[in-house]
Protein backbone atom coordinates (compact mmCIF):
# COMPACT_ATOMS: atom_id res chain seq x y z
CA UNK A 1 0.00 0.00 0.00
CA UNK A 2 1.38 3.39 -0.97
CA UNK A 3 0.93 6.43 1.22
CA UNK A 4 -0.82 9.49 -0.22
CA UNK A 5 1.37 12.33 -1.42
CA UNK A 6 1.96 14.79 1.42
CA UNK A 7 1.79 17.74 -1.01
CA UNK A 8 -1.57 19.44 -1.53
CA UNK A 9 -2.46 19.80 -5.23
CA UNK A 10 -4.99 22.57 -6.00
CA UNK A 11 -6.73 20.44 -8.66
CA UNK A 12 -7.15 17.44 -6.39
CA UNK A 13 -10.90 16.63 -6.48
CA UNK A 14 -10.74 15.94 -2.76
CA UNK A 15 -10.22 19.66 -2.18
CA UNK A 16 -11.17 21.54 -5.39
CA UNK A 17 -14.40 23.47 -5.17
CA UNK A 18 -14.93 22.53 -1.51
CA UNK A 19 -15.47 24.90 1.41
CA UNK A 20 -12.54 25.53 3.69
CA UNK A 21 -14.21 23.55 6.50
CA UNK A 22 -14.47 20.54 4.19
CA UNK A 23 -10.86 20.95 3.06
CA UNK A 24 -9.67 21.21 6.67
CA UNK A 25 -11.62 18.10 7.62
CA UNK A 26 -10.09 16.17 4.72
CA UNK A 27 -6.61 17.36 5.67
CA UNK A 28 -7.11 16.27 9.28
CA UNK A 29 -8.25 12.84 8.11
CA UNK A 30 -5.18 12.56 5.87
CA UNK A 31 -2.88 13.57 8.72
CA UNK A 32 -4.43 10.95 10.99
CA UNK A 33 -3.98 8.31 8.30
CA UNK A 34 -0.34 9.26 7.76
CA UNK A 35 0.34 9.24 11.49
CA UNK A 36 -1.27 5.84 11.90
CA UNK A 37 0.65 4.43 8.93
CA UNK A 38 3.86 5.68 10.53
CA UNK A 39 3.15 3.76 13.73
CA UNK A 40 1.96 6.74 15.78
CA UNK A 41 -1.23 6.29 17.79
CA UNK A 42 -3.25 9.55 17.56
CA UNK A 43 -5.40 8.46 20.50
CA UNK A 44 -2.40 8.11 22.81
CA UNK A 45 -2.09 11.01 25.25
CA UNK A 46 1.34 12.61 25.03
CA UNK A 47 3.23 13.06 28.29
CA UNK A 48 3.05 16.67 29.42
CA UNK A 49 4.90 18.92 31.78
CA UNK A 50 8.61 18.97 32.70
CA UNK A 51 10.76 15.88 32.27
CA UNK A 52 14.40 15.09 32.89
CA UNK A 53 15.12 15.48 29.16
CA UNK A 54 12.96 18.60 28.76
CA UNK A 55 12.71 20.30 32.19
CA UNK A 56 11.20 23.46 30.67
CA UNK A 57 8.36 21.66 28.89
CA UNK A 58 5.14 23.41 30.00
CA UNK A 59 2.01 21.53 30.96
CA UNK A 60 -0.10 23.69 28.67
CA UNK A 61 1.57 26.53 26.77
CA UNK A 62 4.22 29.22 26.91
CA UNK A 63 4.16 32.93 26.33
CA UNK A 64 5.78 34.08 23.07
CA UNK A 65 8.29 36.28 24.91
CA UNK A 66 9.53 33.52 27.21
CA UNK A 67 13.07 32.28 26.71
CA UNK A 68 13.70 28.59 27.26
CA UNK A 69 15.80 27.94 30.31
CA UNK A 70 18.46 25.37 29.53
CA UNK A 71 18.46 22.19 31.63
CA UNK A 72 21.18 21.39 34.12
CA UNK A 73 24.61 21.11 32.52
CA UNK A 74 25.31 17.68 33.99
CA UNK A 75 23.00 14.67 34.22
CA UNK A 76 21.58 13.38 37.47
CA UNK A 77 23.99 11.17 39.36
CA UNK A 78 21.28 9.25 41.21
CA UNK A 79 17.54 9.04 41.89
CA UNK A 80 15.40 8.17 44.91
CA UNK A 81 15.90 4.44 44.31
CA UNK A 82 19.72 4.67 44.49
CA UNK A 83 20.13 7.89 46.48
CA UNK A 84 23.76 8.39 47.44
CA UNK A 85 23.98 11.96 48.79
CA UNK A 86 24.58 12.17 52.55
CA UNK A 87 24.25 15.97 52.79
CA UNK A 88 20.57 15.86 51.76
CA UNK A 89 18.04 13.31 52.96
CA UNK A 90 15.42 12.44 50.32
CA UNK A 91 12.46 10.27 51.34
CA UNK A 92 8.95 9.73 49.99
CA UNK A 93 6.01 9.35 52.34
CA UNK A 94 2.29 9.13 51.66
CA UNK A 95 2.01 11.30 48.53
CA UNK A 96 4.79 13.56 49.88
CA UNK A 97 8.52 13.93 49.42
CA UNK A 98 10.83 15.36 52.08
CA UNK A 99 14.17 17.01 51.33
CA UNK A 100 16.10 17.54 54.56
CA UNK A 101 19.42 19.35 54.87
CA UNK A 102 21.61 16.93 56.78
CA UNK A 103 24.69 19.01 57.70
CA UNK A 104 23.82 20.36 61.15
CA UNK A 105 27.46 20.33 62.27
CA UNK A 106 28.34 22.83 59.52
CA UNK A 107 25.11 24.88 59.77
CA UNK A 108 23.59 23.16 56.71
CA UNK A 109 25.77 25.15 54.34
CA UNK A 110 25.26 25.11 50.59
CA UNK A 111 28.22 24.01 48.47
CA UNK A 112 28.68 22.22 45.11
CA UNK A 113 27.92 18.88 46.79
CA UNK A 114 24.62 20.19 48.17
CA UNK A 115 23.73 21.74 44.80
CA UNK A 116 24.29 18.36 43.12
CA UNK A 117 21.99 16.73 45.68
CA UNK A 118 19.27 19.36 45.22
CA UNK A 119 19.56 19.02 41.44
CA UNK A 120 19.19 15.23 41.57
CA UNK A 121 16.18 15.46 43.88
CA UNK A 122 14.44 18.09 41.75
CA UNK A 123 15.04 16.14 38.53
CA UNK A 124 13.59 13.04 40.21
CA UNK A 125 10.53 14.90 41.51
CA UNK A 126 9.69 16.28 38.06
CA UNK A 127 8.51 12.80 37.06
CA UNK A 128 6.87 11.65 40.31
CA UNK A 129 3.15 12.08 39.73
CA UNK A 130 2.43 10.21 42.97
CA UNK A 131 4.03 13.04 44.99
CA UNK A 132 1.68 15.96 45.65
CA UNK A 133 3.53 17.92 48.36
CA UNK A 134 7.29 18.50 48.64
CA UNK A 135 8.57 19.44 52.11
CA UNK A 136 11.95 21.15 52.52
CA UNK A 137 13.43 21.26 56.00
CA UNK A 138 16.69 21.07 57.95
CA UNK A 139 18.12 19.42 61.03
CA UNK A 140 19.99 21.35 63.71
CA UNK A 141 19.72 24.90 65.04
CA UNK A 142 19.99 26.76 61.72
CA UNK A 143 17.95 26.17 58.61
CA UNK A 144 21.04 27.13 56.60
CA UNK A 145 23.60 29.91 56.67
CA UNK A 146 23.86 29.92 52.87
CA UNK A 147 26.95 29.19 50.84
CA UNK A 148 29.78 27.52 52.72
CA UNK A 149 32.38 30.19 53.69
CA UNK A 150 35.16 27.72 52.87
CA UNK A 151 33.80 27.30 49.37
CA UNK A 152 33.45 31.08 48.93
CA UNK A 153 37.09 31.50 49.95
CA UNK A 154 38.11 28.86 47.42
CA UNK A 155 36.51 30.92 44.63
CA UNK A 156 39.50 33.28 44.81
CA UNK A 157 41.60 30.58 43.15
CA UNK A 158 38.94 29.59 40.61
CA UNK A 159 38.43 30.87 37.09
CA UNK A 160 35.48 33.06 36.17
CA UNK A 161 33.91 30.19 34.21
CA UNK A 162 34.24 27.82 37.18
CA UNK A 163 32.57 30.32 39.52
CA UNK A 164 29.81 31.04 37.00
CA UNK A 165 29.10 27.32 36.53
CA UNK A 166 28.41 26.80 40.25
CA UNK A 167 26.15 29.82 40.58
CA UNK A 168 24.35 28.98 37.33
CA UNK A 169 23.60 25.55 38.79
CA UNK A 170 22.23 27.26 41.90
CA UNK A 171 20.09 29.52 39.68
CA UNK A 172 18.66 26.49 37.89
CA UNK A 173 17.98 24.77 41.22
CA UNK A 174 15.85 27.78 42.22
CA UNK A 175 14.09 27.95 38.85
CA UNK A 176 13.21 24.27 38.55
CA UNK A 177 12.27 24.05 42.24
CA UNK A 178 9.79 26.89 41.77
CA UNK A 179 8.41 25.21 38.64
CA UNK A 180 7.83 21.77 40.16
CA UNK A 181 4.23 20.65 39.55
CA UNK A 182 3.85 19.75 43.23
CA UNK A 183 3.13 22.21 46.03
CA UNK A 184 6.40 23.00 47.82
CA UNK A 185 6.57 24.02 51.48
CA UNK A 186 9.59 25.09 53.54
CA UNK A 187 9.61 24.44 57.29
CA UNK A 188 12.04 26.88 58.88
CA UNK A 189 13.21 25.77 62.34
CA UNK A 190 16.09 28.26 62.54
CA UNK A 191 17.80 31.18 60.84
CA UNK A 192 18.08 31.22 57.02
CA UNK A 193 20.79 33.34 55.43
CA UNK A 194 22.09 34.21 51.98
CA UNK A 195 21.53 31.53 49.34
CA UNK A 196 19.25 29.63 51.72
CA UNK A 197 16.84 32.58 51.68
CA UNK A 198 16.67 32.33 47.90
CA UNK A 199 15.77 28.65 48.26
CA UNK A 200 13.07 29.54 50.78
CA UNK A 201 11.59 32.20 48.49
CA UNK A 202 11.42 29.71 45.60
CA UNK A 203 8.97 27.58 47.65
CA UNK A 204 5.19 28.02 47.43
CA UNK A 205 4.52 28.11 51.17
CA UNK A 206 6.88 28.96 54.04
CA UNK A 207 6.27 28.25 57.74
CA UNK A 208 8.76 29.50 60.32
CA UNK A 209 9.32 29.38 64.05
CA UNK A 210 9.15 32.72 65.83
CA UNK A 211 12.81 32.70 66.82
CA UNK A 212 14.20 32.41 63.26
CA UNK A 213 15.93 35.30 61.50
CA UNK A 214 16.31 35.97 57.79
CA UNK A 215 19.29 37.82 56.37
CA UNK A 216 21.08 38.67 53.13
CA UNK A 217 24.49 39.94 54.21
CA UNK A 218 26.24 39.76 50.83
CA UNK A 219 26.64 43.53 50.49
CA UNK A 220 28.44 43.59 53.86
CA UNK A 221 30.91 41.08 52.41
CA UNK A 222 31.44 42.96 49.16
CA UNK A 223 29.33 40.46 47.19
CA UNK A 224 26.02 40.54 45.33
CA UNK A 225 23.07 38.19 46.00
CA UNK A 226 22.11 38.40 42.34
CA UNK A 227 21.08 34.76 41.79
CA UNK A 228 18.40 34.82 44.49
CA UNK A 229 17.15 38.36 43.88
CA UNK A 230 14.38 37.48 41.34
CA UNK A 231 12.80 35.04 43.81
CA UNK A 232 13.13 37.35 46.81
CA UNK A 233 11.62 40.35 45.01
CA UNK A 234 8.63 38.28 43.84
CA UNK A 235 7.75 37.52 47.46
CA UNK A 236 8.44 40.87 49.10
CA UNK A 237 5.53 43.27 48.69
CA UNK A 238 7.35 46.63 48.73
CA UNK A 239 10.66 47.87 47.34
CA UNK A 240 11.44 49.63 50.61
CA UNK A 241 11.50 46.26 52.35
CA UNK A 242 13.55 44.75 49.53
CA UNK A 243 16.16 47.48 49.99
CA UNK A 244 16.28 46.91 53.75
CA UNK A 245 17.00 43.23 53.23
CA UNK A 246 19.24 43.30 50.15
CA UNK A 247 21.01 46.68 50.16
CA UNK A 248 21.41 47.26 53.90
CA UNK A 249 21.94 43.58 54.72
CA UNK A 250 19.32 43.67 57.45
CA UNK A 251 18.65 40.61 59.60
CA UNK A 252 14.90 40.50 60.19
CA UNK A 253 12.93 38.31 62.63
CA UNK A 254 10.25 35.93 61.44
CA UNK A 255 7.37 38.31 62.21
CA UNK A 256 8.96 41.04 60.10
CA UNK A 257 9.68 38.53 57.33
CA UNK A 258 5.99 37.66 57.40
CA UNK A 259 5.11 41.35 57.01
CA UNK A 260 7.51 41.50 54.06
CA UNK A 261 5.71 38.56 52.42
CA UNK A 262 8.50 35.98 52.76
CA UNK A 263 6.79 33.89 55.45
CA UNK A 264 3.29 32.45 55.20
CA UNK A 265 2.77 31.66 58.88
CA UNK A 266 4.84 32.11 62.05
CA UNK A 267 4.54 29.51 64.82
CA UNK A 268 5.97 29.17 68.31
CA UNK A 269 8.16 26.11 67.89
CA UNK A 270 8.97 23.02 65.83
CA UNK A 271 5.80 21.31 67.06
CA UNK A 272 3.89 24.20 65.50
CA UNK A 273 5.69 23.59 62.21
CA UNK A 274 4.60 19.95 62.25
CA UNK A 275 1.01 20.96 62.99
CA UNK A 276 0.98 23.52 60.15
CA UNK A 277 2.46 20.98 57.76
CA UNK A 278 -0.20 18.42 58.69
CA UNK A 279 -2.96 21.01 58.22
CA UNK A 280 -1.54 21.93 54.82
CA UNK A 281 -1.37 18.29 53.73
CA UNK A 282 -4.97 17.75 54.85
CA UNK A 283 -6.07 20.75 52.76
CA UNK A 284 -4.08 19.56 49.75
CA UNK A 285 -5.72 16.14 49.88
CA UNK A 286 -8.95 17.87 48.83
CA UNK A 287 -7.31 19.47 45.78
CA UNK A 288 -6.84 17.56 42.52
CA UNK A 289 -3.10 17.25 41.77
CA UNK A 290 -3.49 17.98 38.06
CA UNK A 291 -5.57 21.09 38.76
CA UNK A 292 -2.97 22.26 41.30
CA UNK A 293 -0.15 21.80 38.76
CA UNK A 294 -2.10 23.64 36.05
CA UNK A 295 -3.04 26.51 38.36
CA UNK A 296 0.53 26.84 39.60
CA UNK A 297 1.81 27.02 36.03
CA UNK A 298 -0.70 29.71 35.09
CA UNK A 299 0.21 31.78 38.16
CA UNK A 300 3.95 31.60 37.42
CA UNK A 301 3.43 32.54 33.77
CA UNK A 302 1.02 35.41 34.30
CA UNK A 303 2.02 37.13 37.56
CA UNK A 304 3.15 40.66 36.81
CA UNK A 305 2.44 40.33 33.09
CA UNK A 306 0.10 42.94 31.57
CA UNK A 307 -3.20 41.69 30.09
CA UNK A 308 -2.96 40.80 26.41
CA UNK A 309 -4.86 38.86 23.78
CA UNK A 310 -2.37 36.04 24.12
CA UNK A 311 -2.86 35.90 27.89
CA UNK A 312 -6.64 35.80 27.56
CA UNK A 313 -6.44 33.02 24.97
CA UNK A 314 -3.89 31.18 27.09
CA UNK A 315 -5.88 31.18 30.34
CA UNK A 316 -9.09 30.42 28.45
CA UNK A 317 -7.53 27.42 26.72
CA UNK A 318 -6.14 26.08 30.00
CA UNK A 319 -9.56 26.32 31.66
CA UNK A 320 -11.24 24.62 28.69
CA UNK A 321 -8.72 21.79 28.59
CA UNK A 322 -8.78 21.13 32.34
CA UNK A 323 -12.59 21.19 32.37
CA UNK A 324 -12.60 18.41 29.75
CA UNK A 325 -10.11 16.33 31.71
CA UNK A 326 -10.73 13.33 33.98
CA UNK A 327 -10.22 15.27 37.21
CA UNK A 328 -12.96 17.79 36.40
CA UNK A 329 -15.32 14.99 35.44
CA UNK A 330 -14.44 13.13 38.63
CA UNK A 331 -15.06 16.24 40.71
CA UNK A 332 -18.52 16.79 39.21
CA UNK A 333 -19.40 13.12 39.65
CA UNK A 334 -18.26 13.27 43.29
CA UNK A 335 -20.50 16.27 43.95
CA UNK A 336 -23.47 14.59 42.31
CA UNK A 337 -22.96 11.34 44.22
CA UNK A 338 -22.04 13.17 47.45
CA UNK A 339 -18.82 11.18 47.71
CA UNK A 340 -15.14 12.05 47.94
CA UNK A 341 -13.31 12.35 44.60
CA UNK A 342 -10.57 9.84 43.86
CA UNK A 343 -7.73 12.18 44.85
CA UNK A 344 -9.24 12.75 48.31
CA UNK A 345 -9.51 9.07 49.21
CA UNK A 346 -5.99 8.66 50.62
CA UNK A 347 -4.35 10.99 53.14
CA UNK A 348 -1.25 13.08 52.39
CA UNK A 349 1.42 12.85 55.07
CA UNK A 350 5.24 13.04 55.27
Amino acid sequence: MSLPDAALHPDDPTYKGKTWDAVEKALNQRDQFLAGASGYDPAQIEARGPTALDPCKPKFSTFPWEERVAPFDKPASCSLENWRHTCLRFVVGRQTATLQFNKAASNNTIDPEMLDALQDAIMDLQNRAEVRVVVIRSEGKLFSNGFDPKYLMSESSMSKDQISAVHLQYARVLYFLQNLPQLTVALIQGTAMGAALGLVCACDMVYSVKGAFFAMSETKLGAVPSTAIPYITRRISYFKDTYQLLLLGASVPAETAKDYGIITTVVEDVAGLEAECKTLCDKMSLCAPGAVAATKEVVLRTVGAPPSSFMMNYVGSVVAEVRRGPEARGGIEAIQSKAKPAWAQAPIAP
